[in-house]
């Protein structure tokens, strides 16, 4: 028995880095932190945009925003944000209060900040909006990206 517990011990110690191999994730922020933090620190800022039926944006998620270096590149040089097109959460943001046409969460009725941040464009799911220093926007992806595709958008 005092040996079981010994060995037990050393096996967790060895094995526990193993567990959290590839679990880098990115820092989202809400809309809410990000407004005080880009009024602090200003810097790019990344805005995810999906839908919860949207399968190319699921796969972004799983497969993409989990790529290390990805990862790395993001949390050191953006803000990261995600925004549910279809939430029907009031959103605080800009020294504005965004709020869902609705209070039921239907497919087509897209919340008032994705209408905003997507203004004269179509809603096209996955959307990635890349904003600079002072929050205005560089650049647009109204697509599946993948990880080269991404790494080229945020250089």
């Amino acid at each position: 028995m005092k040996y079981f517990r010994k060995i037990s011990i050393l096996m967790i110690s060895l094995l526990y880095p193993l567990f959290h191999f590839g679990q880098e994730r990115i820092n989202w922020v809400s809309f809410e932190q990000l407004d005080s933090l880009l009024a602090v620190a200003p810097r790019e800022t990344l805005i995810f945009i999906h839908t919860d039926w949207c399968s190319y944006c699921r796969k972004m998620e799983r497969e993409i925003f989990t790529k290390p270096d990805l990862v790395a590149v993001i949390n050191k040089s953006y803000y990261a944000a995600q925004l549910d097109a279809e939430s029907v959460q009031k959103i605080t943001f800009d020294q504005s209060i965004w709020k869902a046409k609705s209070g039921k969460k239907r497919t087509g009725q897209y919340h008032a900040l994705a209408l905003q941040l997507l203004s004269g464009k179509r809603m096209i799911f996955p959307s990635i909006l890349r904003f600079d220093n002072e929050f205005r926007l560089k650049n647009i992806q109204q697509k599946y990206l993948n990880s080269k595709e991404l790494n080229d958008f945020l250089e």
